[in-house]
């Protein structure tokens, strides 16, 4: 799965770096909200682009990191608390239960 990510991250990256370096010399007027740049470099715009696209997924990626981690916490509490209930269960003494008696026979009415 790695090998396949890697294998696409490395076209991509491809990719752009052959857009970036047949579109050296263009220029491109570019919006952001309600502001106008004009004459801004294409490569620039490319790479800006890509930083804020690698920023925004390292958001979420750290965002769900931390839900991650909490879910293995809560996980990892359960299982020690049911790992002592367990235990107390097992050391229960049998009531009523001595060693060497047998259990008592049946009834049998009539």
């Amino acid at each position: 799965m790695w090998l396949l990510r890697s294998i696409l991250a490395f076209a991509g990256l491809g990719a752009v770096m052959m857009f970036a370096i047949s579109n050296i010399d263009q220029r491109v007027d570019v919006v952001v909200f309600t502001r106008t740049y004009h004459d801004v470099y294409l490569n620039l715009v490319l790479l800006c682009a890509g930083l804020v696209g690698a920023a925004i997924c390292f958001a979420i990626m750290i965002v769900r990191e931390f839900a991650l981690r909490a879910s293995l916490r809560r996980a990892r509490r359960d299982n020690v608390r049911l790992d002592q209930e367990l235990m107390a269960l097992r050391n229960l003494p049998l009531a009523g239960v001595l060693p060497g008696d047998r259990l008592p026979k049946p009834r049998q009415d009539r």
